[in-house]
């Protein structure tokens, strides 16, 4: 390789060892202490607590998610289930867990309406929640799993400290040796996007949904006397924002250890962010970060190879030295938290371009169905424009 080859080969490898800080910093941060609760018994004085679950998506799931309710160390809860009137096999599902005997009262709600959106899905727990004898509140998504103490200890932590409302980020759950490899790869690879999108979005959506959400019933009382106007749905009791808002006290929590959700290979970022949208700026970064773990192995393979004779050579081998060990510890702390081959870190190339290939295949049949789903509403839209406006023709004379 000439002189000029060489320059430009280290120039490159520079820019690589920067990104790698940049991205290992961004992951270093998101595993620091901050967000993370002391877990402790709670007692019996809190009393019954009321476990809201709408039924939606693979039943499977939520079968699991049911079953991990039934196993709380926390003596005194009320689950309720919820269900469209018009999916009669979530209804065979409750009426099954119902007569099943348990400690557990099973209650099931059942909506007219199905509640696909978040603004329905709000309907459904204002319908449900009327009759209710918890003074804690749970929203808990269909498609999580709780470990045996997560409830007894969230109460406990939110009851001790005077919080409001509590929430949980769930943590992912790998059940193969396959994804088990994989895993901290992909993971990381969407921890880069999520960054992109915050800093880009510049904030919160004030309608972001909690996987699990532990609210006290006054503070929900008082939150929604607040908020009421009539014949507006009132929202503000089942989100943290409306709590945040009021100016109550509120945590935001790492639940990896408590809560969490399975997740697959081939569909990582739809099981671990479902409302999140990727766009363009996305795949960017997807393909940037397979380029940059390239150059990285690249560069070390040329450096061991052909010596530190000069300077250059030298700096392009610790250029790429310092990306490659980034690149290791990023994929060590991603497996900490999944519960992955931590030990597998020095090898993390083997799987990083097998991760990247699948999240753009993801990414490509979630903007498909997108822009499929786009079209099928826009064709709906102009169906309806026709409608009306046929039924405003005026009669023929």
């Amino acid at each position: 390789m000439g002189p000029f080859l060489q320059f430009v080969f280290l120039f490159v490898c520079w820019l690589s060892a920067l990104a790698t800080l940049l991205v290992f910093l961004e992951s270093w941060f998101a595993f620091s202490g901050r967000g993370r609760f002391t877990a402790r018994r709670a007692s019996g004085a809190y009393g019954v607590i009321s476990v809201f679950v709408p039924m939606q998506g693979s039943i499977a799931k939520l079968e699991r998610t049911i079953r991990s309710i039934f196993s709380q160390s926390y003596p005194f809860i009320e689950l309720l289930l919820i269900h469209s009137e018009e999916e009669q096999h979530f209804a065979r599902v409750a009426k099954e867990f119902r007569s099943a005997r348990s400690h557990i009262p099973v209650r099931v709600v059942a909506t007219p309406f199905q509640f696909d959106s978040p603004h329905e899905r709000t309907r459904a727990l204002e319908q449900a929640q009327s009759n209710v004898r918890g003074r804690w509140l749970v929203i808990l998504a269909p498609d999580v799993v709780l470990d045996r103490f997560a409830i007894e200890s969230a109460l406990e932590f939110a009851g001790s400290n005077e919080i409001s409302a509590f929430t949980m980020k769930p943590g992912i759950q790998c059940r193969s040796l396959l994804e088990r490899f994989i895993a901290p790869s992909m993971e990381q690879l969407l921890q880069m996007m999520r960054v992109a999108n915050r800093r880009r979005e510049r904030g919160k959506p004030l309608d972001a949904e909690s996987s699990f959400l532990l609210v006290n019933r006054e503070a929900f009382e008082l939150v929604n006397r607040i908020n009421r106007m009539p014949g507006i749905l009132n929202e503000a009791g089942w989100n943290i924002w409306g709590y945040q808002v009021e100016g109550l006290r509120t945590f935001e929590g790492d639940g990896s250890r408590w809560v969490w959700r399975d997740a697959a290979v081939t569909s990582w970022s739809s099981d671990t962010d479902p409302e999140q949208p990727y766009g363009g700026r996305g795949a960017s970064f997807v393909i940037g970060s397979a380029a940059t773990g390239l150059i990285a192995v690249s560069g070390l393979v040329y450096g061991l190879s052909e010596g530190i004779d000069n300077f250059t050579g030298a700096s392009i081998l610790a250029f790429s030295a310092v990306s490659y060990a980034l690149m290791a510890l990023s994929y060590y702390f991603y497996a900490r938290r999944l519960r992955a081959t931590g030990w597998f870190a020095p090898l993390w190339f083997i799987s990083h371009f097998p991760a990247a290939i699948l999240t753009l295949l993801e990414m490509s049949r979630k903007a498909r169905a997108f822009q499929e789903e786009a079209a099928q509403k826009g064709t709906v839209a102009e169906l309806d424009e026709r409608r009306h406006s046929g039924s405003r023709r005026p009669p023929p004379q």
